[in-house]
């Protein structure tokens, strides 16, 4: 091997181990730390945003109040919270005028929510702080509308701010296994472009205080 080959592939090796150690640097993550204690969410700080789609593509977008909850997040690192929706606060923010007052009112009626009998929906969750992957953690718990409760998981993001912890989620849920049945596929047949798609999105932005 000349002079010239042996300095090319010594040339070559150095890049490559360059390119695999800045490639590491870049995967590598600190995780949050995440103090124990138990912390109280704050509804006035705290953001609820749905959106509901139908077949035609037309989407509606809204929000919801967040009535109390709270997180607890144990020595042993067990995080338990929920979180108490207030379901009377339902708002349409894609519409105005008329339509937005009706269609407010047709999603509290008994044809979807039912908010008279049922003011209330509560979203439980579990997981561990050993389980955090830089801000990221998946939760597990359980979702109640309408005194009916379906287990549901879904991925956080997560702040930590002096005595304050701010909490990211986006989620979906199936209404038809809430019984809300309203130009649902689930319930109704040849609804055609009347269909109302069943899952609803929902983003969250929780802020609790520790206390």
């Amino acid at each position: 091997m000349n002079k010239r080959s042996f300095f090319l592939i010594a040339l070559l090796a150095v890049l490559v181990s360059c390119s695999k150690e800045s490639t590491s640097k870049k995967t590598v993550k600190n995780n949050i730390t995440l103090e124990s204690g138990y912390y109280n969410v704050n509804p006035l700080t705290s953001t609820i945003d749905w959106v509901g789609k139908e077949l035609s593509t037309k989407t509606h977008t809204g929000t919801l109040e967040i009535k109390e909850g709270d997180i607890r997040i144990e020595p042993s690192g067990n995080i338990e919270g929920y979180v108490k929706i207030d379901m009377q606060t339902i708002v349409v923010t894609d519409l105005k005028g008329g339509s937005k007052q009706k269609l407010e009112g047709h999603l509290k009626s008994k044809d979807f929510f039912g908010v008279q009998d049922h003011p209330t929906a509560v979203i439980t969750f579990t997981g561990n702080t050993k389980d955090v992957i830089g801000n990221t953690l998946k939760v597990v718990g359980d979702l109640e509308i309408k005194n009916i409760s379906h287990p549901i998981e879904f991925e956080t993001q997560i702040k930590m701010n002096s005595n304050n912890i701010t909490v990211a989620a986006s989620m979906s849920f199936d209404r038809s296994k809430y019984n809300v049945r309203f130009r649902s596929g689930t319930f109704f047949k040849d609804l055609g472009d009347k269909l109302i798609l069943n899952d609803i999105d929902v983003n969250t932005n929780i802020v609790a205080s520790k206390n």
